[in-house]
């Protein structure tokens, strides 16, 4: 069974393997006839132009989705954690753990999240002028 240390080693290894997963990527574009007639300079300032478009857009609701997601995510995990208490004769402890985790996983799913709305948002403002999104690095 883990210990509590151990409990936070893990969620702080969770939380900054989650941050470096939406640090700085970018879009890669398929070498399509829009890609090829706009060449590489402009399809990095559209890329770019999507991007800010998309930070503009979604600013408001990142804050809100991280702490919704924190929020909800400790209920869950208090639950689980008390279910695990109860079967292991540890209510309160494992209420608490249970809590704890979910918070912090919570927090960290919460903070994906708008990432991934970005990348949405860039890829579809991207299609919309013509280029193929094939990937992200």
């Amino acid at each position: 069974m883990l210990e509590f240390n151990d409990m936070k080693k893990l969620i702080l290894l969770s939380v900054v393997t989650l941050s470096l997963v939406g640090c700085s990527s970018s879009p890669k574009l398929y070498p399509n006839q829009k890609l090829q007639s706009v060449g590489k300079e402009q399809a990095e300032a559209d890329i770019e132009k999507c991007k800010e478009l998309a930070d503009n857009y979604l600013e408001s609701s990142k804050g809100k989705q991280v702490a919704k997601g924190a929020g909800s995510g400790a209920i869950v995990g208090a639950a689980v954690g008390g279910a695990f208490g109860l079967l292991t004769g540890n209510f309160g402890r494992g209420l608490g753990q249970g809590a704890v985790m979910g918070g912090a996983g919570g927090a960290a799913g919460g903070a994906i999240s708008p990432d991934q709305l970005k990348r949405n948002f860039v890829n579809k403002c991207l299609a919309e002028r013509g280029y193929e999104v094939i990937g992200w690095d």
